[in-house]
């Protein structure tokens, strides 16, 4: 299975704006959360910036005081006490904290409801992706999204923005502060901010690209584990250990190779922001020093000004830090959207389509199908069944009976010719409806895990205890009764405790349940017993009355009681009646009769 790289180039085509606007609808109904975190984060910005001015007045009117006594004026009011400056300062801290505290509990808050949404819409939205989705991107790839990639984009909506947000505003506010402290001094410091905003565009280009080689190889590794552990027994029966453990060690390589980068690039880009700190420090108290000797600057200005120097790279070093969570956040949300954006599944469930209340015929019209171009797996297919009737089809492996299903379920579309549901051609009828009313029993049976009762009821249906009993007693299930607990048998990964007959009966009690006007049998009795088949086809003979049933077979015995009967090969009908008709033709089904008696 490859991945689809087409997703891979679109992905990296996305850029911030995009992202940002492709996220909107899930920002949108906690805007009131958002704006209230940024007003408090206003507050608490506006606050620290006091911070340094506090320090400057305790050393100028109260340390080292400037003028013959103690005392300062702090916005209007008079201070004449250092204890009164002191508890002032006090009250000062305790309120930026109680601030911070709540614009944290928002954000947090927010940015929870958002994932939760944002994972909860990924996971439904590709519930109704078309079976080809699947086709081209592995599960461990996809698994990575809807865990890791949303994860990683918690941090974003919890922190990093708004704080990005706060560093970029409490900068803004030092830079004019200290043109009011020091018009010389700030300048100075002022060329090295083009430095820093080049520095930043540079880096946060190199690491988003490394961001998403990191993400590609993580769902590359989470691919090569899933096979490897449902693929466990061959591997360990065909010792093919070590061929899957250096592909899993390569693997693992490249993806420490994207990440020792990341680290690398990120080394350089933290030091050379600390060397611009030093360097603007060092700048400050070289021409500061001889502004205090000739009187034009107090020490509590050099001191607050030094004071805000270093709260000026403090949140420079947090930008840095956050641009790289930043990056990382950007890389998974790109990958995000590429399904998101996958429409399909929409077009398939729009409600302008025609609805269907009872499927009672279905008509194949000269259908071509291939899953790859050139490639023909259908060819001129055309057949008419209609309610009440069964098909059965049969072919060798590889004839195309699986993917004549495929197209019946809308699992895929045909290239030409068309589908007709109640003389409405496919295309144009709520693929929902459709499924809706079909019944799908699978070669292998599926379970999940939790109890009968939650594997046999269909969502959305209000069925009560006997309606379901009834079910499991028209599938042959009795056994459920006997040996287990009946609806409320806790059925485990794998199916277990059951055996393959026992959970392809309860697969068929579940199509009981759903009371489809399709039923579609494909391989259902494969890998069973005589026992085991025997009551298969029984509760099988059931479900078939009064619907529409076609059943896929490699046994020609499991057919011959159908209405009628398609033979295929290379994707073509090659004989087509009753079983009698077949018999009396003498053809390839009759060779093939005759050789299934040997």
């Amino acid at each position: 299975m490859t991945p689809d790289n087409s997703l891979q180039e679109k992905e990296s085509k996305l850029a911030d704006l995009k992202v940002a606007k492709e996220l909107w609808p899930f920002i949108k109904p906690y805007l009131w959360m958002l704006i209230l975190s940024t007003l408090l984060i206003f507050i608490a910005t506006f606050l620290e910036l006091l911070m340094p001015l506090f320090i400057q007045n305790a050393f100028d009117g109260f340390i080292v005081p400037v003028g013959p006594e103690n005392g300062i004026h702090f916005f209007g009011f008079g201070i004449d006490s250092f204890q009164t400056f002191c508890l002032l300062f006090f009250v000062f801290i305790l309120t930026l904290f109680l601030i911070d505290f709540f614009q944290t509990l928002f954000m947090e808050y927010t940015g929870q409801k958002i994932i939760l949404n944002l994972r909860c819409s990924l996971f439904a939205h590709m519930t109704f992706l078309p079976v080809a989705f699947y086709d081209k991107n592995s599960s461990g790839r996809l698994v990575s999204r809807v865990a890791g990639d949303v994860e990683n984009m918690n941090e974003m909506f919890t922190s990093i923005l708004l704080f990005i947000f706060k560093d970029i505003l409490l900068m803004i506010g030092i830079l004019i502060i200290l043109f009011t402290i020091d018009i010389k001094l700030s300048f100075y410091l002022s060329l090295l901010v083009p430095v820093i905003v080049i520095s930043i565009g540079v880096f946060s280009k190199i690491l988003r690209k490394t961001f998403r080689t990191i993400r590609q190889k993580i769902a590359e590794i989470n691919h090569s584990f899933s096979e490897a552990i449902s693929g466990i027994k061959i591997i360990q029966t065909t010792s093919s250990r070590n061929t899957f453990m250096q592909r899993f060690v390569t693997l693992n390589f490249e993806h420490f190779t994207a990440t020792l980068f990341q680290i690398k690039i990120f080394s350089i880009f933290m030091p050379f922001i600390g060397f611009l700190g030093v360097l603007s420090v060092a700048i400050i108290l070289w021409t500061g020093s001889f502004e205090i000797i000739e009187k034009s600057l107090t020490l509590g200005e050099l001191v607050a000004f030094l004071t805000y120097m270093k709260l000026f790279f403090r949140p420079l070093r947090e930008l840095s830090e956050k641009f790289n969570l930043l990056q990382s956040a950007l890389a998974s949300a790109e990958r995000i959207i590429s399904i998101l954006n996958n429409d399909k599944a929409k077009q398939r469930i729009s409600k302008k389509r025609h609805y269907i209340d009872k499927i009672t015929t279905l008509v194949f019209d000269q259908i071509n199908f291939s899953y790859e171009k050139n490639k023909p797996v259908l060819t001129d297919i055309s057949f008419c069944l209609q309610e009440g009737r069964s098909i059965g089809i049969v072919g060798q492996t590889g004839s195309g009976k699986s993917s004549l299903i495929n197209l019946i379920t809308g699992f895929y579309q045909p290239n030409d010719g068309n589908i007709f549901i109640n003389d409405i051609n496919q295309a144009s009828v709520n693929i929902k409806d459709i499924r809706d009313k079909t019944a799908l029993v699978m070669q292998d049976p599926l379970l999940f895990s939790g109890s009968i009762r939650e594997n046999i009821k269909p969502s959305g249906r209000d069925l009560d205890a006997l309606r379901l009993e009834k079910a499991l007693h028209n599938a042959n299930c009795d056994f459920l009764f006997k040996k287990f607990s009946g609806l409320d048998t806790i059925i485990e990964e794998g199916g277990r405790p059951l055996s393959s007959g026992e959970k392809q009966l309860v697969c068929i009690a579940r199509a009981f349940a759903f009371n489809p006007d399709l039923i579609i049998f494909d391989e259902a009795t494969s890998y069973m017993d005589s026992q085991s088949e025997q009551k298969v086809h029984d509760a099988m003979k059931k479900l078939m009355k009064g619907r529409l049933s076609i059943i896929i077979a490699h046994r020609l015995s499991t057919v011959k009681e159908c209405d009628t009967i398609l033979l295929l090969r290379d994707g073509t009908i090659r004989e087509q009646g009753s079983h009698h008709e077949l018999v009396e033709l003498k053809g390839e089904y009759y060779y093939l009769l005759e050789k299934e008696k040997i």
